[in-house]
């Protein structure tokens, strides 16, 4: 038998998520028990919100710290810090509830690059704003290898074993899941590079 563990009951604006979190979690290789300590952190978010009039919507950075600080202020020592609260927020980011934050507009070629791939992704391909996001992140980090000394990006000479290499170096670090959503965010990447003429080859 085993591996069954008890989750707590998710009241508040979260409810609706609770099941969609543990079936996130889960996918990404996270243990039972460790799925359930998080449905108990997503418990107390949620049960805050509630006591703060609060809806999901509303999970903005600044209210994370303000749940944070009350977590402190009761003596709390588990999640009240904002490194505990990164697997809820990329969840709840990632299905469009909370905002995902501003980011801070930086120049140079990789920021113009991904300003640019962000733009193809809505009009072209029609994408919503928090899968724009997911894509994003993998393109920020695959493109951060191709920068040069001087912040170029030598995107010329990028060729079929670059991207092999990067999968082989970056799959391993994640669950099979996590896996394929890395190869899966990686592919408009590529498509975008060729038909905008940065790459010559549609790798």
């Amino acid at each position: 038998m085993g591996g069954w563990v008890w989750a707590p009951r998710v009241s508040g604006p979260l409810a609706s998520y609770a099941a969609g979190f543990e079936w996130w979690l889960l996918a990404r290789g996270f243990e039972r028990s460790t799925v359930g300590n998080r449905l108990w952190q997503l418990a107390h978010l949620s049960g805050w919100l509630e006591r703060e009039g609060l809806f999901a919507g509303e999970l903005t950075s600044e209210r994370i710290e303000q749940f944070l600080a009350a977590r402190r202020a009761a003596g709390f020592l588990t999640w009240s810090c904002a490194a505990s609260m990164r697997l809820p927020l990329e969840y709840l980011r990632e299905i469009g509830v909370a905002p995902v934050p501003m980011a801070v507009v930086a120049d140079g070629p990789l920021e113009d690059l991904l300003r640019d791939y962000r733009g193809y992704l809505a009009r072209e391909r029609g994408l919503v704003e928090h899968t724009i996001y997911g894509h994003e992140r993998v393109a920020r980090l695959f493109l951060a290898e191709c920068a040069g000394p001087d912040g170029g990006l030598a995107l010329e000479c990028l060729s079929a074993q670059d991207v092999s290499g990067f999968l082989a170096r970056e799959c391993p670090k994640r669950s099979v899941s996590g896996a394929r959503d890395l190869v899966f965010g990686l592919r408009p990447l590529l498509r975008y590079l060729h038909v905008s003429g940065l790459i010559e080859a549609p790798l």
